[in-house]
């Protein structure tokens, strides 16, 4: 290793003063000669990017998609609330498994044996997990040692979470993609004594008003799901985007106090806001935009004037998430560049359990005339 100087003489020190304190405190002089001699080389180096630059190695490459895992289903908690039917991915790309063909016929008091014999035909549900590649960033070497912080850990930071962002939207487009007109319903915006319930709309790109989003209006996904025999008292979830939660829980309101009172920090820590209407409710930044005719649009899609933003209400065993491959490569000293390259590799995907979508519906803002 090239240009690596340091002091002879103060390794000899260090040597001679163990040896005294090695006779003084009864101390074994091979502890206190071993320690003297990591301490020389450290002190002896003529500054400490010398030092670095022997300790020097790549990335943890096991921590950081170990890391990239965890922050995926922790900062976004409501992919929790899904089967994971990872263990169905062939070749960490593709999910493959059973649909159910549903539960045969009961007989009350049943008169005639022997019973026909039915075979149940199930379905297979085949798809694709999506692969999300974040670009490679380029680390000069200057950057290694010339910088004050952690150039390197500070910019895959930011990958990260922005791998974390497509990841997160895109699932909520699988789980919510091709839903039936009929269930995605709107608001209905009226007022306790009958007059109009108007704001102004908050889809990005959106214009004109839209009808207000209360607490109230869960109810109208609470016994949807209920006629359809989908809730229940455990695992409904809905998720909201923050505008639309605002109107739903505005500060100083007893209904609001009352349904963040009934989380625990446990479960407040794990991303739950309220609890109301027997929804778990959390919130995020967007979760679907709905289009006017009621089609739920894809992440990135060209906004529209009439676009409303939406809620997703479901029970947790009517989607499901997939996790495959978690890769983090690494292409340290390159030649061409004088630095280090590095880059994430996820596959994930999901779907709604079911092609009808049963266990899953759409609330959006009610539109004005």
């Amino acid at each position: 290793m090239k240009n690596i100087h340091f002091k002879p003489l103060n390794l000899l020190y260090n040597i001679l003063v163990a040896i005294v304190i090695s006779f003084i405190f009864s101390v074994q002089i091979t502890y206190t000669v071993g320690a003297s001699l990591l301490l020389g080389v450290a002190l002896g180096f003529r500054n400490k990017n010398q030092l670095l630059g022997i300790v020097r190695t790549g990335v943890a490459v096991e921590i950081w998609e170990s890391d990239i895992e965890e922050a995926i289903f922790k900062d976004n908690s409501f992919i929790n609330q899904s089967k994971d039917v990872s263990g169905d991915v062939l070749g960490g790309a593709v999910v493959h498994h059973p649909q159910s063909g549903g539960p045969g016929n009961v007989v009350k008091n049943r008169l005639s044996v022997p019973a026909d014999v039915r075979k149940r035909t199930d379905t297979i549900n085949t798809y694709a997990l999506d692969e999300y590649t974040s670009d490679p960033l380029y680390i000069p070497n200057a950057d290694t040692v010339q910088l004050s912080y952690d150039k390197r850990n500070s910019a895959l930071g930011e990958d990260k979470l922005k791998l974390q962002q497509e990841v997160a939207e895109n699932m909520l487009y699988n789980w919510s993609n091709g839903m039936p007109a009929g269930r995605v319903l709107r608001t209905l915006g009226v007022k306790e004594d009958g007059t109009d319930d108007l704001v102004a709309a908050t889809a990005p790109g959106a214009t004109g008003q839209r009808k207000a989003t209360r607490v109230t209006d869960l109810q109208i996904g609470r016994t949807f799901l209920a006629n359809e025999n989908r809730f229940f008292s455990m695992g409904m979830n809905a998720l909201v985007p923050s505008n639309l939660l605002a109107q739903m829980f505005p500060a100083n309101n007893l209904v609001t106090t009352t349904a963040m009172a009934s989380v625990t920090e446990q479960e407040r820590r794990n991303g739950l806001m309220y609890k109301a209407q027997g929804f778990d409710i959390r919130e995020r930044s967007t979760v679907l935009i709905v289009d006017v005719n009621g089609n739920i649009k894809a992440p990135g899609a060209a906004s529209d004037p009439t676009d409303s933003e939406g809620i997703l209400l479901w029970w947790g065993m009517a989607v499901e998430r997939a996790l495959g491959d978690i890769k983090f490569f690494e292409k340290l000293g390159d030649p061409q560049f004088y630095g280090d390259i590095y880059s994430f590799l996820v596959r994930m995907g999901g779907s709604a359990c079911r092609t009808n979508k049963e266990g899953i519906m759409v609330l959006a803002p009610g539109l004005t005339a």
